[in-house]
């Protein structure tokens, strides 16, 4: 089953996303770092049919806002679960932790025993000052993107080494695991939430090397379990928790996930609260919290949208590869003047297809239409740039279209020549997807590797933009393929002249393909309607700010 989702705006302004799970009383699910709340979903799964699993992002790793001092601790991202806890109106609840997140569910239990009716930890750290220190000053590198595709190296090679030993830049026979590695896909998904949280992700972890694990415990008024399988790093940590307290419970479990699930879903249902609640009913009590960024729960999957500014509302859909962050330039100088609804299309950006939904033209349209009705922006006028024309000529209520650049209409076989984005042991796939990123930057298409037809790239390429697309291109991953394949591989010609009185065509001038799109255009549209434009964002926002007014 996929989760329901939500992004959650709390009084102070920031976003956090919660993923739901199941019916019955409710629970808060904190994770580890360097992940996001969809760690938790195994675990989730395993509890739906008992409880409401509320998952949350943790300030700075997926989709949540980090937070905004310069040096965060525990205290303050545990306020933020115990602020969501308040805004939800769920009363006294159990709250459950893994590693970071349950150094998170201690300090809320610690602050709020009125809303916290027991802290279940699964895995539980409690370092030595020597390993504290030592942690703080080694074990969290930098991330930088760079030009040269070193990040991508780097991470691979920091989560297959976090799987091989502990502490994971201590690759020796005194730290080596004694079980695993786990599954390729397992280790992608820890990619690809370290790729979403960036150089926060150092934030959540150094508050909790930070952290007094121990003298916590004792001050305790809730009682605290302590529940770590054998094959979890933290094991060994676990003798260290006793006699730190009363109420602290050691509970040391086998390997067996049956095992595991049974007893996590026992220590809840000792401690829950009496109100049975659906996943519906929480988000929503979320989404009369919303902000600027919100998560559309559409009939094909969770569509992430943001809307910013005000005055009359415009649509903008995203190119492939890419996701809504590829329009951040744009946005800001056009929300001076309108509401802007950036749409992340379904497969890409966390909007993702549900199990049941199709790769398909229909399930995209779907998602896109939905989250548009859902952000009072349906038959608004739309900017398509690149790939998602196909999309916005066949959204409902007939739309104006300004066609930004949509050179898949005139290339011939992009799609033959998309990567294989399959995990692979070597990090090769993220390498392919680095390499696809910066040749959009410069080739076009992509593939078209001729130095005398090079695109229009102002006066030096763009690290940070290369960066996100490679992220974008990675989130979506092999799913993004399909779906990418689909988009290129749409032909809109043959509709053109139906549509032609409500479609605008910007040209990208001094790019290799600008005459060809003018040639594809203009048999059905009229030539005043095809408009050569600048690449640079500040001055193409200009012109579309004209535009649309």
């Amino acid at each position: 089953m996929t989760p329901l989702q939500s992004i959650i705006r709390l009084p102070d302004g920031l976003h956090v996303r919660l993923q739901v799970l199941g019916q019955g009383p409710a629970v808060i699910l904190c994770h580890e770092s360097p992940r996001s709340s969809s760690a938790l979903l195994v675990l989730a799964m395993r509890l739906q049919h008992r409880f409401s699993c509320i998952m949350l992002d943790t300030p700075g790793f997926g989709l949540s806002d980090p937070l905004t001092m310069t040096r965060p601790e525990v205290p303050d991202f545990a306020g933020v679960v115990l602020n969501v806890i308040k805004l939800l109106g769920l009363g006294r609840v159990p709250v459950y932790g893994t590693h970071t997140g349950a150094a998170i569910a201690v300090e809320a239990a610690l602050q709020a025993p009125d809303q916290v009716s027991t802290a279940i930890l699964d895995g539980y750290a409690i370092f030595t000052e020597v390993e504290r220190d030592q942690f703080l000053v080694s074990y969290l590198h930098p991330f930088r993107p760079a030009m040269d595709g070193s990040l991508a190296a780097w991470l691979w090679s920091r989560v297959r080494d976090q799987f091989t030993a502990f502490p994971w830049n201590q690759v020796g026979d005194g730290s080596k695991l004694g079980f695993g590695p786990p599954p390729l896909s397992a280790m992608q998904k820890v990619v690809e939430d370290l790729l979403l949280a960036g150089d926060a992700y150092r934030a959540g972890y150094s508050a909790a090397f930070r952290y007094d694990h121990f003298a916590p415990l004792a001050k305790l008024r809730c009682p605290v379990y302590i529940a770590t399988r054998e094959d979890d790093l933290l094991f060994a940590h676990m003798e260290r928790a006793r006699g730190s307290g009363d109420q602290v419970n050691l509970i040391a479990l086998s390997p067996d996930r049956d095992v595991w699930g049974d007893t996590i879903g026992r220590l809840i249902t000792d401690h829950a609260g009496p109100e049975t609640l659906s996943a519906q009913e929480i988000i929503i009590r979320a989404e009369k919290h919303s902000g600027t960024r919100r998560i559309v729960n559409t009939t094909v999957g969770p569509v992430v949208i943001r809307i910013d500014g005000e005055g009359d509302t415009v649509v903008m859909l995203h190119d492939v590869p890419g996701d809504m962050a590829d329009l951040d330039h744009l946005t800001n100088r056009l929300r001076r003047s309108h509401r802007v609804v950036r749409v992340n299309l379904p497969g890409f950006g966390l909007s993702s297809l549900a199990q049941d939904a199709s790769v398909s033209m229909a399930s995209i349209l779907r998602g896109v239409d939905e989250s548009l009705a859902a952000a009072g922006a349906t038959n608004a006028p739309v900017i398509a740039c690149g790939a998602s024309l196909p999309v916005a000529m066949r959204l409902a209520g007939d739309p104006q279209i300004t066609a930004l650049d949509p050179w898949p209409q005139v290339v011939q076989g992009a799609s033959e020549h998309l990567p294989d984005l399959a995990p692979r042991w070597d990090g090769s796939h993220l390498m392919a997807a680095f390499w696809w990123a910066r040749d959009y930057e410069i080739y076009k298409p992509w593939d078209n590797r001729v130095n005398t037809e090079l695109r229009s790239i102002g006066n030096e390429r763009d690290t940070d933009r290369i960066h996100l697309r490679f992220r974008a291109i990675v989130m979506a991953g092999e799913t993004g393929i399909s779906i990418t394949r689909l988009l290129y591989e749409t032909d809109v010609a043959c509709a053109l002249a139906a549509a032609a009185h409500r479609l605008r065509v910007l040209v990208t001038d001094g790019d290799p393909d600008s005459a060809a799109l003018v040639a594809w255009g203009t048999p059905h549209i009229d030539a005043d309607r095809i408009t050569p434009v600048p690449r640079p964002p500040e001055q193409l926002a200009q012109i579309l700010a004209n535009l649309l007014s």
